[in-house]
């Protein structure tokens, strides 16, 4: 365990060093203090109608379901795909496959959660300074939603990382990437029998449980979640294992 703590930090420490990683971390902090200003600010009327708490939850949805996963995208293929071009995949020190396989995983989950925290963070600072009717009841409903989006993206960094590991090009791989997430997000709209059966459809999971919440649904979802992350890690396991040092 104390190995890939390590390990991870140092995987993590790359993915800081990347100026895209900066850029991203970035824009979770400016986007939600730009968008409270203009909103509080400046007179567009077609924002000032809408609720603070309606505002919120649009940022929220755009980094789930368009930043983030490109952030994922991007690490998922530098850290793998990149380095498997660069011949810097394994390292010399002494580490299992599979704690290097489980150091990078977590690396990238851990930088998606930093961001929807910095997220939240700066968009509850922006609220007490610009918002006129903050709500401070709602910091805890608010934290949840950020917190819950983290289960459904973890999904997405587990199919990122598979495809990061059967493709062999860093430039194929994130563009195959960026095609199936958009085919995912797209193909329901034309077979909406298929909807649930993709992960994109609960990159909104956050919405459902800030209404009444069923027992029976939370065990769908969370079983189809968890299922999803365990078989992509899986087949990215053994497709790692059987890279060649």
């Amino acid at each position: 365990m104390n190995t890939i703590q390590a390990n991870s930090y140092n995987e993590l420490q790359k993915l800081l060093a990347k100026k895209v990683t900066k850029l991203f971390l970035f824009v979770a902090v400016a986007l939600p203090v730009l968008t409270k200003l203009l909103v509080n600010k400046l007179f567009i009327i077609d924002w000032m109608a809408l609720p603070a708490e309606n505002i919120n939850l649009t940022l929220l949805d755009l980094f789930v379901s368009l930043l983030l996963p490109l952030f994922i995208f991007i690490a998922a293929t530098d850290l793998f795909t990149g380095e498997g071009e660069r011949g810097t995949l394994f390292q010399v020190r002494p580490i299992s496959r599979i704690e290097l396989f489980l150091s990078k995983l977590l690396s990238i989950g851990g930088l998606v959660l930093v961001q929807l925290l910095l997220v939240w963070l700066f968009m509850l600072i922006s609220s007490a300074l610009f918002d006129k009717t903050f709500d401070f009841v709602a910091i805890a409903s608010s934290l949840g939603a950020y917190l819950v989006s983290w289960v459904p993206l973890m999904v997405i960094v587990a199919l990122a990382v598979l495809i990061a590991l059967v493709i062999n090009s860093s430039v194929l791989a994130i563009s195959g990437m960026i095609v199936l997430y958009l085919a995912m997000v797209f193909i329901p709209y034309m077979v909406p029998n298929i909807l649930y059966m993709l992960p994109t459809a609960y990159l909104d999971w956050y919405m459902h449980w800030l209404g009444d919440v069923s027992f029976r649904w939370i065990i769908q979802t969370v079983t189809y979640l968890c299922s999803a992350v365990v078989l992509f890690l899986s087949a990215g396991y053994y497709m790692f294992n059987r890279k060649e040092a």
